[in-house]
C-alpha cells in the first residue's frame, strides 16, 4: 500500500510523535487540573484562574516560542554532523532564552495593573493578581526547561519530555490540594493556589532537566564543551531570525485567545467560565497537531539540514496523513460526549449549558486548526518563520478578533457573546489554514528556499570550513 520510503518515514514519525504526545498532554493537563480545582473552590476562583492565565500563557508561549527555534536549530545541524557548531549554537540559544526568561517575568509581573482599566469582579482580579506574582518567580526557570526541552527534541531524544511531564502531572493534584485548600498548614489562597503549584512545579523539572543534560549518556558526545562557550554574534543574529518571529507569533496567537477572555468578562462569570472550560477542552486536544507539528518542523529541518527536497515533500506528506487521521477521532469524541466533558468542570446548568453549544463551534474550528498548526510545523523546519508571524497577525488581528468582538457585543446585530468570540475564531483559522497551505505548497513545488534557510546553508559552509 505504501512505498518503502513512506513506510519508514511513518515510523520514524510516530517514533516521535507518541512520546511527544504523552509529554504535552501531561503537561497541558495540568491547566485542565487548574481548571477543575479551581471550579471546585468556585466559579470566582475559576474565573480569576481564567483572566490569570489570558496574561500567563502569552507570556509562556512567547518563550516557548523562543525556545521552538531550538529544535529545528540542532535538528539541521545534527543532520550537517558539525558537532562543534551545533555546541555553540546551543550555547549561544540558551543564553538568548535566558535573557529573555528573566525580561519577560518582569514584565509578567506588572501586567496585572492593566486590570484598573477594564471592570470586572473585584474578588475575581484578586485571585488573577496573586495567581500572576507566582508564575512570574518561576518564569526564567520555565524559559530555560523549554529550551533544553527543544534541545533534547532536535536530537530525537524524547524521554526527558515524555518523563518530566507526566512529573508535572503527578505533582500537580496534591499540590493544588494543598495550596487551594489550605491542607497541612497552608493557607488556603483559592485559585491563587493553582499559580503557586505551577510556579513550584516548572522549577522542581527545569532543575531535574538540567542535571538529565549534564549526567545523561545519550547526550554526552552532543554536550557543549567548555572549549565552544563563546558568545558568537553571528549566530545569535541567525537564531533570533528564527526565534523571534516564532516566538513574537506565539504571543500575538495565544493574546488573541486571552483577549477574547477579556472581551468576555464584562458578560460576568458564567460567561467567562464556559468559554474557559471550552478553551481548555480545546488546548487539550491541540496537543495532537502540536505535537504532528513538532514532528514535521524536526524531520523537515533534518531533511533540509542533507538539502534532500524529496525528503522533505515526503515528511509533509506523512505528517497531513496522520493529521487527518487524527482528526476524526478526536472529532467524533468530543461531539459524542460534549455534554459529559463539560460536566467535569463545573455543575453549573447555566455554565454546562452555554458549554455544550460552544463545543460545536469549537469542533468546526478545530479543523483548520489542525491543518495550520500542522503546517506551521512544515514551515519551521524550513526556517520560514517570518511568514508564519505575518499569517499570525493577519489571521487573529485583523479578521479573528476584530470580527469576535463585533459579533460578541453585537454591533450591527444581535449580541452573541462568547459564542460570536468562537465564530470569529473559526474565521481566523480558516484564514491561517489557507495561507500556510499555498506558502508550504510554493516552497515545496518549486524548491524556494526562504532567506532565513539560504543564510543558515551559507553560515553552514562557513562553519564547517573555519572548524575542519
Amino acid at each position: 500500500m505504501f512505498s518503502p520510503i513512506y513506510k519508514k518515514e511513518i515510523k520514524t514519525q510516530l517514533r516521535l510523535f507518541l512520546p511527544f504526545l504523552i509529554a504535552q498532554l501531561s503537561s497541558t493537563a495540568m491547566s485542565t487540573v487548574d481548571t477543575i480545582m479551581a471550579g471546585l473552590a468556585g466559579t470566582i476562583d475559576l474565573s480569576g484562574v481564567a483572566i490569570a492565565s489570558s496574561f500567563y500563557w502569552p507570556a509562556y508561549m512567547f518563550l516557548a516560542g523562543i525556545a521552538y527555534g531550538v529544535a529545528p536549530t540542532i535538528s539541521h545541524l545534527l543532520a550537517t554532523k558539525n558537532m562543534r557548531f551545533m555546541q555553540q549554537s546551543l550555547f549561544n540559544a540558551m543564553l538568548v532564552i535566558s535573557v529573555f526568561g528573566f525580561i519577560t517575568a518582569v514584565i509578567l509581573s506588572l501586567s496585572h495593573l492593566i486590570f484598573r482599566f477594564v471592570p470586572s469582579d473585584p474578588m475575581m482580579i484578586s485571585v488573577a493578581t496573586k495567581y500572576l506574582y507566582f508564575v512570574a518567580i518561576a518564569l526564567p526557570a520555565t524559559a530555560v526547561y523549554n529550551g533544553y526541552i527543544a534541545y533534547a527534541e532536535g536530537l530525537s531524544i524524547t524521554r526527558p519530555a515524555l518523563y518530566l511531564g507526566l512529573l508535572q502531572l503527578i505533582l500537580d493534584i496534591p499540590f493544588n490540594y494543598i495550596f487551594i485548600f489550605g491542607k497541612f498548614g497552608m493557607p488556603a489562597l483559592g485559585g491563587a493556589g493553582c499559580g503557586l503549584t505551577t510556579g513550584l512545579i516548572n522549577i522542581l523539572t527545569c532543575i531535574c532537566l538540567v542535571i538529565y543534560i549534564r549526567r545523561s549518556r545519550a547526550i554526552a558526545k552532543y554536550r557543549v564543551k567548555e572549549n565552544v562557550r563563546i558568545i558568537d554574534k553571528e549566530i545569535i543574529r541567525q537564531f533570533l531570525k528564527l526565534a523571534m518571529p516564532l516566538g513574537i507569533s506565539r504571543t500575538v496567537e495565544i493574546a488573541g485567545f486571552s483577549l477574547a477572555a477579556v472581551i468576555l468578562s464584562p458578560f460576568g462569570p458564567t460567561i467567562v467560565a464556559s468559554h474557559s472550560i471550552t478553551l481548555n477542552v480545546s488546548s487539550l486536544i491541540y496537543m495532537i497537531p502540536l505535537c504532528l507539528g513538532l514532528t514535521a518542523t524536526i524531520r523537515t529541518s533534518s531533511a533540509m539540514g542533507v538539502r534532500s527536497w524529496d525528503k522533505a515533500i515526503v515528511v509533509c506528506k506523512v505528517v497531513m496523513g496522520l493529521n487527518f487521521f487524527c482528526l476524526i477521532f478526536y472529532l467524533s469524541a468530543i461531539m459524542l460526549l460534549k455534554e459529559n466533558i463539560a460536566a467535569l468542570y463545573s455543575n453549573d446548568p447555566i455554565v454546562l449549558e452555554i458549554t455544550s453549544f460552544l463545543m460545536i463551534l469549537n469542533c468546526i474550528y478545530m479543523l483548520p486548526d489542525s491543518i495550520q498548526c500542522v503546517l506551521g510545523g512544515v514551515l519551521q523546519g524550513l526556517k520560514d518563520s517570518k511568514s508564519i508571524l505575518i499569517n499570525t497577525v493577519l489571521s487573529f488581528w485583523v479578521i479573528g478578533l476584530p470580527l469576535g468582538y463585533v459579533l460578541a457585543w453585537g454591533v450591527f446585530c444581535e449580541k452573541l457573546e462568547a459564542s460570536g468570540i468562537w465564530i470569529g475564531f473559526i474565521c481566523a483559522l480558516t484564514f491561517s489554514a489557507i495561507f500556510f497551505s499555498s506558502r508550504t505548497y510554493y516552497i515545496l513545488r518549486y524548491r524556494k528556499a526562504p532567506k532565513l534557510l539560504l543564510l543558515n546553508y551559507e553560515l553552514d559552509d562557513k562553519k564547517a570550513n573555519t572548524m575542519k
